[in-house]
């Protein structure tokens, strides 16, 4: 997971690229709120999923309020507004990495049937 040396997310942070483009679409989207803003939510939805992909975004052993309250610095949101934001990014980095698995398991079953 690339971080800035601040631990906010940086660019290059899997999955950004995707909310910078679609977050003005997404249902938690406030009028007036910048790419900025839902970035530190979406970074620790994301992250959380990657680090844990075998626990559940509500497990309290995740502690995201904290994760979040530690790189939100200017964000506007608070937990309570950027926690959708987070669980969105995290359910998207699940379909992701399940979809990725499953295209993996065709290409191996593909190559040992292969002569």
């Amino acid at each position: 997971m690339t971080t800035s040396l601040q631990g906010r997310p940086a660019p290059t942070t899997p999955g950004l690229s995707y909310w910078a483009s679609h977050f003005r679409d997404a249902e938690f989207y406030r009028d007036g709120l910048r790419f900025s803003d839902y970035a530190p939510a979406f970074y620790v939805g994301i992250s959380a999923q990657l680090e844990h992909p075998d626990r559940d975004f509500d497990d309290p052993r995740l502690d995201l309020r904290d994760r979040y309250q530690r790189i939100r610095l200017g964000s506007a949101l608070d937990w309570e507004h950027a926690e959708h934001a987070a669980r969105s990014a995290w359910r998207r980095a699940r379909e992701n990495a399940e979809a990725a698995h499953m295209r993996i398991q065709r290409h191996m079953a593909e190559l040992a049937a292969q002569p």
